[in-house]
């Protein structure tokens, strides 16, 4: 049962990740789609963080890099980065993900850290 209560939080930021990559791939299909869609994620994550903890969402950033490379960035389909702005884009984000993350632990209340950890089996 532990092991469960542990993958729930990453179950669930991936699970977000997923819901708005479909939701933004969709998009591009249908629309031009977005100039830099990576930091669609970013509410996100900091939602995770806050919920669920650093480590669930830094998981789920680091998702997110993988899914907007693949998915959202030109050549589709492949790992490879055509312009190098989108590379920028990618190390902003990930660099925005990890403060957010951060702050976002530093706002969640001091009387839900020790029940939360409690909960999940986090230390």
């Amino acid at each position: 049962m532990p092991k469960k209560r542990r993958a729930m939080p990453v179950a669930v930021s991936l699970g977000i990740v997923g819901a708005a990559t479909s939701v933004l791939f969709y998009l591009k299909l249908t629309t031009t789609g977005l100039h830099h869609p990576i930091f669609v994620y970013l509410p996100l994550i900091a939602l995770v963080a806050m919920v669920y903890g650093s480590v669930a969402a830094l998981i789920g950033a680091s998702a997110a890099i993988a899914c907007a490379i693949f998915f959202l960035y030109d050549p589709p389909y492949s790992f490879v980065m055509a312009n190098g702005l989108e590379v920028g884009d990618l190390l902003w984000f990930a660099l925005l993900a990890v403060i957010a993350t951060k702050c976002a632990r530093a706002l969640r209340p001091a009387s839900k850290l020790p029940e939360a950890k409690s909960r999940y089996g986090l230390s």
